[in-house]
Parts: structure tokens; sequence; C-alpha cells
């Protein structure tokens, strides 16, 4: 079997390589701490922690500095960053902005705690700033 056949099929069992984010689009990726109930009960202050939220602001920083984001917000245990339309990262990719959001967030907080953690990620769509705000809004309420 030659290797370019073989590599030819796997890549079509790739499903959603292809899925991107459509042309024009506001685009929110947001970050979500995994199971992060039982990882901050022993390791922080409910219901705030100071060194917390710093160690959420700082990942928040990466996020935005490494996606070229146009604002970060956090809340809690997630956070929310929004890519303008001109946004072409790995090519709008929803598989590899996805993977690479929540690798950075993972990588980002555990340098900072000194302990691992995990995120995971997901991909929110506005056809305009109306629509951001409103996402924001959501996110804060």
């Amino acid at each position: 079997m030659r290797l370019r056949d073989l590599e030819s099929r796997m890549r079509e069992r790739e499903w959603f390589h292809s899925l991107t984010v459509p042309p024009g689009a506001w685009t929110v990726i947001r970050v979500d701490g995994r199971g992060f109930s039982k990882f901050t009960e022993p390791r922080f202050d409910k219901p705030f922690d100071a060194r917390f939220s710093h160690i959420m602001t700082q990942v928040a920083e990466h996020l935005i500095t490494e996606l070229s984001g146009r604002y970060a917000y956090t809340e809690s245990d997630e956070i929310s960053v929004v890519l303008d339309p001109s946004h072409d990262m790995f090519g709008r990719e929803v598989e590899k902005l996805v993977s690479v959001s929540a690798g950075i967030a993972s990588a980002a907080f555990t340098h900072a705690a000194g302990e691992p953690a995990a995120f995971d990620s997901r991909i929110w769509l506005g056809t305009g700033t109306d629509d951001v705000v409103d996402y924001l809004s959501w996110r804060q309420a």
C-alpha cells in the first residue's frame, strides 16, 4: 500500500477537520475549567480567592495574546475570548481553535498554579457586535 493512499484514506475519516468558522462571523472562544469544583475546593477560598482570580486573569492574558483576541472576560472557572470577524488563525478551523485554546489555558493555569489543571473549549458565533454584547451579558448574568 502506498503511504500517500493510506494518508488520504485516513484524512477522510477526520470528520470535523474541515469545519470552519463562517467568514465575517464574530467568534467567542470559551474555555472552562474541567472538574474545577473538586479541583478548587481544597486549594482556594470560597466564595472568592484573590490568588485564583489572579491566575484566571493571567490565563485570560495568555489566551488574548496567543489567539490575537480583541477582548477577554473571565468569571469563575471560565474565560471568554472575543475574536473579530477578520480573525483568520488556523484558517478559522474549529477543531484547531478549540484544541489550541484549551491547551493554552491548561498550560497557563498549570504553570501559574503549580499543579496540573485542564480546560475544555467551545466556540460561539455571532453576526454583529450586538450579539457579542448579548453573549457577554449572558455570561455575566
